[in-house]
């Protein structure tokens, strides 16, 4: 039995169907770097966060001891599931002043973790909050430890 001819094309040519892929391909190649550039910055959003609740836990901790806490988690301020609410950060606490004490303020710090892809945010390496005194500063340093406060914290 013979299939009867029909009249015009049928189907997609392989052109046509090699300039859908290349089409799909270009729009690929420009989304991706944006969504992981969106994604990162909602990382660091998550850091600031933690960063911010951090903050909060020392100010109820000098409200009741004579310096700020040098312990993020247990003895200290009691924070000890803040790796899971910062799975992309390793979150720690310096003293500021000279000699370094906690008396005055101190220093929380998130860095980006080396086994999480949020080490390829370069721009943000790390964040951080300093209280000095009665003064909060925002600090961040990218992958070299150039300055990048006015483009890490969107104040």
């Amino acid at each position: 039995m013979r299939f009867p001819i029909r009249p015009g094309r049928a189907g997609f040519t392989l052109i046509e169907l090699m300039v859908a892929v290349v089409v799909a391909g270009i729009l690929a190649a420009v989304a991706y770097p944006a969504m992981t550039s969106f994604i990162q910055r909602s990382r660091r959003a998550d850091a600031a966060a933690v960063l911010t609740t951090v903050v909060q836990a020392q100010e109820r901790y000098r409200s009741n001891h004579a310096t700020y806490s040098d312990t993020i988690g247990t003895g200290g301020l009691g924070l000890n599931n803040i790796s899971a609410i910062s799975q992309h950060y390793d979150v720690s606490l310096t003293g500021v002043g000279n000699p370094v004490s906690f008396v005055s303020g101190y220093v929380v710090t998130a860095t980006a973790r080396s086994t999480s892809p949020q080490s390829r945010d370069s721009e943000c390496a790390s964040l951080s909050i300093k209280l000095e005194g009665a003064m909060f500063s925002y600090l961040s340093a990218n992958s070299s430890q150039a300055d990048t406060s006015s483009r890490c914290w969107s104040h």
